[in-house]
């Protein structure tokens, strides 16, 4: 699946161009939709919330998503920081129902000077948030970090107890050398 046509990195290549990120939040007092920026937009027929309040102290940090290596799922990183004490103490409250929560990315691109919408939305991550860690650093600094992560995460795990081991097998069914390949060495080939 390619997430950009042709005609899309033309638009890429211009200058003033700007991304923007959205999330589409399933949190325990109902869907929320947040965008990276200041104040409310509408794109892709939904009014999205602004996170990032520069004056008001709170900002908003993302991380970049890179594209996973064979064997490893999608995570970003969020990263809230000049949390204020309600707003903390909402996360703190929520803790268990935000964490498995559903939490789709989309990124679009903006004009930055005008503000028109270049490209589109479009969904890059079907995904579920991770548990919040709360950090202080002193007495008045608070973040609040959380990650989302591919519906596909676990897969990165391995299964305990030796299932799925070379050795695992051999202990269940003595000669079985069906997994030898597990943790073997990954080439990969990519083809013109």
């Amino acid at each position: 699946m390619t997430v950009f046509s042709d005609d899309d990195l033309d638009v890429l290549s211009r200058p003033h161009v700007q991304r923007a990120w959205f999330v589409e939040a399933a949190l325990p007092s109902g869907t929320r939709f947040y965008h990276s920026g200041m104040g409310r937009v509408e794109i892709g027929g939904q009014v999205w919330e602004g996170v990032s309040d520069p004056i008001g102290g709170a900002m908003v940090a993302i991380d970049a998503i890179q594209e996973p290596a064979f064997g490893q799922a999608v995570a970003v990183d969020i990263i809230f920081s000049g949390a204020s004490r309600p707003f903390l103490k909402s996360i703190w409250d929520d803790r268990a129902d935000i964490e498995g929560a559903s939490a789709n990315v989309s990124f679009a691109v903006v004009d930055a000077e005008t503000g028109a919408v270049l490209i589109d939305i479009r969904r890059l991550i079907d995904g579920k948030f991770t548990a919040p860690a709360i950090r202080f650093q002193g007495a008045a600094i608070r973040t609040i970090a959380v990650k989302i992560v591919s519906v596909f995460e676990a897969l990165n795990y391995p299964v305990t107890n030796g299932m799925w081991s070379p050795a695992g097998q051999r202990a269940r069914y003595p000669g079985d050398r069906g997994l030898d390949p597990i943790n073997g060495e990954i080439v990969e080939d990519y083809l013109p």
